[in-house]
């Protein structure tokens, strides 16, 4: 684990892991939380992406290496990792463990039309398509594993602990009921895609990915289009939970949706509790959209 930003020498070291061309540059991502993420380039110009694991563990990488091998036959593109000469993906170099991928070009949205939201609902069931059937193990990565949210939600004692347990313990009782279960992404947001117009064209980070119910990722998505949009609930509920119908196998019931205002709270307590362990900005946000969903459920 490394508490410090790596230069691009250091990363070097790492980098010959997996390739033996020399870096150039090396840039790391600001916006990154779970894992130290840095952008390299080495010197013919390819350009890749290098995690440093900070909180993620090195086992759960070979489920995502799996989960990329099933997105990428399912047309969903998301980097594939570099495999080590001797096998396995997570090199080790002085105590610290790294995955290496090629970088995906493309740019992340500022922003969703109503078609792109449409488009990440078809993406979120193209996901759960894809990985049904998999044995995605527990870890501290779900943080919507209802004993993981509870922990997170324990060990906060700042001035929001008051709603954050409302939301969660009001939102739980979701899982009293008999609904769908997939592999869910966990994290599908604006941040965590590329786009290009109306579509989205690659997905990151699944290190989330867990087996729950397929609601609370449509839940995650719609809290992340009702912050960067100017949209209404409404509009945006109709065209994801619209476009994940159009390609899912199995469409959604009606007991689920009349669930998704408990699965919107529940996101929302999560999504909440992280920020405002994280003395971030979207805490009061997140939780007046829980609240809101509570209040019409």
């Amino acid at each position: 684990m490394t508490e410090a930003n790596l230069d691009t020498p250091e990363l070097n070291q790492l980098f010959h892991s997996y390739v033996d061309d020399e870096l150039v540059s090396s840039e790391r991502n600001p916006d990154a939380f779970a894992n130290d993420v840095y952008n390299l380039t080495d010197m013919n110009g390819q350009r890749y992406v290098m995690r440093v694991l900070k909180t993620q563990l090195p086992e759960t990488v070979q489920v995502e290496a799996a989960m990329q091998i099933r997105l990428a036959e399912a047309g969903v593109r998301t980097p594939a990792y570099i495999e080590l000469e001797g096998g396995g993906f997570v090199g080790m170099h002085d105590g610290t463990s790294f995955t290496l991928s090629k970088r995906i070009e493309g740019e992340a949205p500022k922003s969703a039309s109503l078609e792109l939201v449409a488009d990440f609902g078809a993406t979120l069931a193209k996901l759960h398509n894809s990985l049904e059937g998999m044995d995605v193990p527990p870890s501290k990565m779900q943080w919507f594993n209802l004993n993981n949210a509870e922990e997170d939600l324990a060990a906060y004692d700042g001035p929001l602990k008051d709603k954050l347990t409302n939301l969660i313990e009001n939102g739980k009782s979701l899982f009293e009921l008999d609904l769908p279960k997939s592999v869910t992404h966990g994290d599908l947001w604006l941040g965590n895609v590329f786009a290009d117009g109306d579509k989205v064209t690659a997905v990151f980070d699944l290190e989330t990915a867990e087996n729950t119910y397929r609601i609370i990722d449509l839940a995650r998505t719609y809290l992340s289009m009702r912050m960067e949009t100017e949209y209404s609930s409404q509009e945006l509920i109709d065209k994801l939970l619209d476009g994940y119908n159009a390609a899912a196998k199995e469409p959604l019931t009606a007991e689920e949706r009349k669930a998704f205002g408990l699965a919107v709270a529940y996101a929302a307590g999560v999504c909440a509790t992280w920020n405002a362990a994280h003395n971030t900005r979207y805490s009061g946000p997140y939780i007046a959209l829980g609240e809101e969903a509570l209040a019409a459920q």
